[in-house]
């Protein structure tokens, strides 16, 4: 597991580091790699030529960027391959950050062990992906079913719209699509041209489903009923656990 800290002030840089490391003193399995950035644009040089990281523990103010830019352009270049952990001495962006689907927001000074849960919970998120290859073109694309926000098809070909906000156009269709999210919960057909992701959607309507970037999924007069309670029996069982 590769693991990157950016951070512009050496102690904090150094006292991340050491977390980390003993982080992976304790979970040997991972066999977590760790690297050290200053500064946030020679960061984005080693991606280019390394590859993303699994983990990111970024910075948000550092001198000529934010680090919710960084994550974009990390997602950018590699799609949604890379979990997040913003640490910062303010809370203002904390809005900002979670619209980003980050996987946490720790302000600074922050624990040890406020640090370790962080980790614990990236990397248990990580071991529950159902992570699925998807042809694009010339490209697969190695797609995160948790980071689907919906799907459409349209005009002879099937849109998959992510959380970060990229698009990825396949020739896969919706019907072989929908075997995949058969035992992934959370994920419902709306008719004949979508399957979504129910965590993503901001709102239900008279007639259509909100979702979090502003598209309206027209639902059909049948399933009105339906969905709206799918909707909220899936709500019920992620907040109690049953």
């Amino acid at each position: 597991m590769n693991v990157i800290i950016c951070d512009d002030e050496k102690y904090e840089l150094e006292y991340i580091k050491q977390i980390v490391s003993e982080y992976a003193d304790v979970h040997p399995e991972l066999f977590i790699k760790i690297k050290c950035f200053f500064n946030p644009f020679d960061l984005l040089d080693d991606i280019d030529v390394t590859g993303a990281p699994d983990i990111a523990l970024l910075d948000i103010c550092m001198p000529g960027v934010l680090g919710t830019e960084i994550v974009r352009e990390i997602r950018n270049k590699n799609g949604d391959s890379t979990d997040f952990i913003f640490l910062t001495s303010s809370p203002d962006f904390a809005v900002e950050a979670f619209a980003l689907h980050v996987d946490d927001y720790l302000t600074k000074p922050y624990t040890k062990e406020r640090m370790t849960e962080a980790l614990d919970r990236v990397v248990e998120n990580r071991r529950r992906r159902l992570c699925v290859p998807i042809a694009s073109g010339k490209e697969i694309h190695l797609v995160d079913l948790y980071q689907v926000m919906y799907i459409e098809s349209r005009n002879h070909d099937t849109y998959i719209y992510l959380k970060s906000g990229k698009e990825i156009k396949t020739n896969t269709t919706l019907t072989k699509l929908k075997d995949l999210f058969s035992d992934v919960s959370g994920f419902i057909m709306v008719g004949a041209s979508y399957i979504i992701n129910l965590r993503c959607v901001q709102s239900v309507r008279q007639t259509t489903l909100l979702m979090e970037n502003g598209k309206s999924i027209p639902v059909p007069r049948r399933l009105r009923s339906e969905i709206k309670k799918q909707f909220f029996e899936f709500y019920i069982e992620e907040a109690t656990g049953k």
